[in-house]
């Protein structure tokens, strides 16, 4: 057996290395970041330089303040995002601007560097979409880090978490109007009203603060409320 003095220095030894490691790996992540940055504007630069080379001897005329103005409106679910997007559509032609609607793959909010590159190429040099207003369930993304000129406006809705979480689970359990039929996963049964009607917190004329009230004190007995059975994956 090691003396108690050898074991205490190769347990010191050993932390220290352990921090120069993690130092070191600390060191590599922000490199790399910085590297992702810089090819990410590079690629930037190059696109709106071929841009430019395409529109050569063509006179275009410089978009006015208001003509230049795009919007960028990344939604967060179950507050009441798509009626305000109906909002948006049903004024578009009105008030001379364009709605798009941003899709990701697989629906990520996250998108990868080269869509974050590509995404940042379209909104600032798609002149033919301007005035825009773009919506999706997107995060968000600071243009000033790919050096680009002109940067849109973000705006977002929110809401009490509590009312979000109760419109979730009336959007799991009864789905909504666009697609009536599909069956979501995380939908559940609908057994629960006859078979937990203390717990319930559907359709019922009580309060939300006294159904939520319900919720808490079944997690804390820990029993299963009928957020909790409906919003868990079966």
């Amino acid at each position: 057996m090691m003396p108690p003095k050898i074991q205490l220095l190769a347990v010191l030894a050993f932390g220290v290395a352990m921090l120069l490691i993690e130092n070191q790996i600390q060191r590599l992540d922000e490199s790399r970041a910085k590297l992702e940055h810089t090819i990410a504007r590079h690629e930037v630069a190059e696109v709106e330089l071929r841009h430019s080379e395409d529109v050569f001897g063509q006179e275009l005329t410089p978009l006015s303040e208001t003509d230049d103005t795009v919007i960028i409106y990344n939604r967060v679910p179950k507050t009441a995002s798509t009626s305000f997007t109906n909002i948006a559509y049903d004024l578009c032609s009105k008030n001379h601007y364009h709605v798009l609607h941003i899709n990701t793959t697989k629906n990520n909010p996250v998108l990868s560097l080269q869509d974050q590159v590509r995404f940042v190429q379209n909104v600032s040099t798609w002149r033919e979409m301007k005035p825009g207003f773009y919506h999706g369930h997107v995060a968000y993304l600071d243009f000033s880090k790919y050096g680009v000129k002109g940067k849109p406006m973000y705006i977002n809705v929110v809401r009490d978490p509590i009312e979000r979480l109760v419109s979730y689970y009336y959007f799991l359990r009864f789905g909504d109007d666009y697609r009536p039929g599909l069956r979501r996963r995380k939908q559940g049964d609908k057994k629960c009203s006859e078979e937990c009607p203390d717990l319930y917190i559907g359709e019922t004329k009580q309060p939300l603060h006294k159904r939520m009230a319900q919720h808490r004190r079944a997690t804390s007995t820990g029993q299963d409320s009928a957020v909790h059975l409906h919003l868990k994956d079966k």
